[in-house]
This record gives structure tokens, sequence and C-alpha cells, in this order.
């Protein structure tokens, strides 16, 4: 018993580096796409002959991030801080409004079409009501990223509330478990990887959310950092903050794919 436990030990640690290998390598496994897209880019730029404010080229836009990489590095950490926390903020929130509306039918029929109707409205329209009423500050973009990830949250968790197997539940009632401790033992534990499927997919977007409400508002970030660098006609320090952005976002990713295949792995 004690080789045995040794070994499932052993055999557990091989399969947490296997997973930390694979959170690692994982950015660069799409590594041949992105330098076939920088070359053709290269090339798209050097055919047409643009000017560098029209279109810079790929090593223009790298030197620009390299001249001044603090700049770039404080810039992203602000828009990651607001795009992580928001991204939480939102799983958070649509795990316990999926659960209000598992509890009842009432407060289903009440719930369902108001996250509907939050999901059908374009979330930049929601920019300008917010500022207005909680200013022009981080909180109102952690809100913005926070509506945004509400919505997959809420869907998917539902989903794993509501799609128990019969055995589950005929378990539960024949034990007498009350309705909250079903949710707490059987339901929530069930729902976990639906959860975890939600930040994946609300990942990229949340570093967009905040981007697209940094470059509206001018709150400090890589948002407001393309806007000035557009406002002086600096393309290529524009579109060094996007790729930026866009690396973070990919990264952001990569990191919820891996806790996801974490959670599945160990929920099986």
């Amino acid at each position: 018993m004690v080789a045995k436990g040794a070994v499932t030990a052993g055999a557990a640690r091989v399969r947490d580096a296997g997973g930390w290998r694979s959170v690692a390598a994982a950015p660069l496994s799409g590594l041949w796409s992105l330098a076939l897209l920088v070359v053709l880019w290269d090339l798209y730029v050097r055919a047409h002959g643009f000017n560098v404010i029209v279109l810079p080229d790929p090593l223009t836009v790298a030197k620009a991030i390299g001249a001044d990489w603090q700049t770039y590095l404080e810039k992203l950490g602000l828009t990651m801080w607001a795009a992580i926390v928001g991204l939480l903020s939102g799983a958070l929130l649509g795990t316990v409004v999926a659960i209000v509306a598992w509890s009842s039918r009432l407060a289903s029929g009440i719930v369902g079409p108001l996250a509907m109707s939050v999901r059908t409205i374009p979330f930049i329209v929601f920019i300008p009501i917010l500022s207005r009423l909680m200013g022009y500050n981080v909180k109102m973009e952690i809100v913005v990223v926070t509506m945004l990830s509400f919505f997959p949250s809420f869907v998917l968790v539902s989903s794993g509330l509501t799609g128990l197997p019969l055995a589950a539940s005929d378990v539960a009632r024949v034990f007498g478990a009350t309705r909250w401790r079903k949710l707490l033992l059987i339901a929530l534990p069930a729902a976990l990887p639906k959860l975890f499927t939600s930040i994946r997919l609300s990942a990229s977007r949340a570093v967009l959310g905040a981007m697209v409400a940094e470059f509206l508002t001018g709150l400090d970030g890589l948002g407001r950092l393309f806007l000035l660098a557009r406002g002086d006609l600096e393309a290529e320090r524009a579109l060094a903050a996007a790729v930026v952005a866009a690396a973070a976002a990919l990264v952001l990713f990569h990191l919820a794919e891996w806790a996801e295949r974490y959670v599945n792995r160990r929920m099986a």
C-alpha cells in the first residue's frame, strides 16, 4: 500500500510538472503562425511602400518597444490589473447569478432576461454611462471588464448546475440532502470546470475591454498610450501598444487554458 501510494504521488507530481511545462510552452505553440503573420505584414508594407505614419513595418514597431520598454511595461501593468480583476469579478458575479437562477424558477425567470439584455447591448455603450455615474477611474474600467466577463460565466455555470446526471440527483434525494447541501456537495463541483472554461473564453476579451475603456476615457494604460501616439501621428508607437496588448492577451488566454485543464484533470 505504501509503495502504491508513493507511485500515485509520483505520478501526480509528474502530471503537475507536465502541466507547468505546458503552460510555459503554450504561448510558443503558435509561434510559426505568428512568425508567418509578421513576415506577411513586412512584405505587405514593403510591397506598397507605406510611409511610417500610415503603416510601419514590424522592425520599426519592435524598435519603438525596445526604445521605451519601461513605459510599455508600466502601462501594461495598469491595463492587466484592470483586466484580471474585472475578469475574475465577472466570473464570480456570473457564478453567483447562476446560483440564484438555479435556486428557484422565479429567480431564473427574472435573472435570465436581464443577463441576456446585458449581453445583447454592445459593451462600448456602457462606457460613457458608467463614466458619468462612477467617474473616470479604474473602478469604472474594472466594471466594464466585469460586464464583458459576466455572461459567459453565467451561461456556462448555469449549464453545469442544471446538467447534473440523474443518478447524482437521485443519490442526493435518497440521503435526504437539502437543496443547498446538494448545491455545495454536488452541483457546484460539477459546474467548476464550466467556470474555468468561461474564464478562458473571456480572458482575451478582458484585455480588449480594459484597453478600449482606457482609449475612450483617457485612463492611464495601454489604451491611453495608443490614443496619444495616434494623435501625434506616431503609428509605430500606437502599433507597439497594440502588439504588447495582444501578446499579453495571448499569455492570459493560455494561463486560463492551463488552469481549465488542471481543474478538469482534478475533477475527472
